[in-house]
């Protein structure tokens, strides 16, 4: 087997990523007959241990968590990149197909549920109603409409048939102002629960 010469490596031939990422486990039969790799055991197991304790230190310091704004712009930022590259045609015409990006109709969602008291969006897949464009030779005769699978976390107390109810009527008027569809099925599963 050809070694990575840019990897640095004990001079038993192993490297220190092969050690660690075995540290929680016992050691194997090498290694409990090389004394480097006991030696890099033991110092990574130390390494290991000051880390959880710093980690659990900084999840009770509350000067060093991040405000609720700076999460949402980040959670904002992450789902608009999981969906840039998929397009849902809207509409055909003689000059070729009218396609908006998922992430932009989901990025509408988001905003209008999160601005819902008592509800927090997570993921959201958006699909067109009918099959697709490229599939159907003709053009349709009529403006796309939408399914939309909405996952929710919701504030503990908050009576949720009636925050699901809210939830799809503001679904239904954000993507029919903002942009120019037809919110058909509008699937909402409440996944989560958090504290005010």
């Amino acid at each position: 087997m050809a070694l990575d010469d840019n990897i640095p490596r004990l001079g038993c031939g192993r490297s220190i990523d092969e050690v660690w990422t075995t540290i929680d486990q016992p050691p194997n039969a090498h290694e409990q007959d090389c004394d480097q790799c006991r030696t890099a055991r033991a110092s990574l197991a130390q390494l290991s241990e000051a880390t959880r304790t710093m980690r659990g230190h900084d999840e009770e310091d509350p000067g060093l968590q991040p405000r609720s704004a700076v999460k949402d712009a980040i959670m904002s930022l992450a789902r608009a990149e999981v969906r840039r590259g998929n397009r849902i045609p809207i509409h055909q015409v003689e000059q070729g197909v009218i396609e908006v990006s998922e992430q932009a109709i989901s990025t509408v969602i988001w905003f209008g549920a999160d601005a819902l008291p008592g509800v927090r969006a997570r993921r959201c897949r958006v699909h067109p109603d009918y099959p697709d464009i490229a599939d159907n030779p003709g053009p349709p005769a009529r403006t796309a409409g939408l399914t939309v699978d909405l996952r929710i976390a919701v504030a503990t107390g908050t009576y949720i048939p009636e925050a699901a109810h809210r939830l799809r009527q503001r679904i239904t008027g954000m993507i029919t102002a903002h942009v120019g569809l037809n919110a058909g099925t509008i699937n909402i599963v409440v996944e989560d629960l958090y504290d005010v």
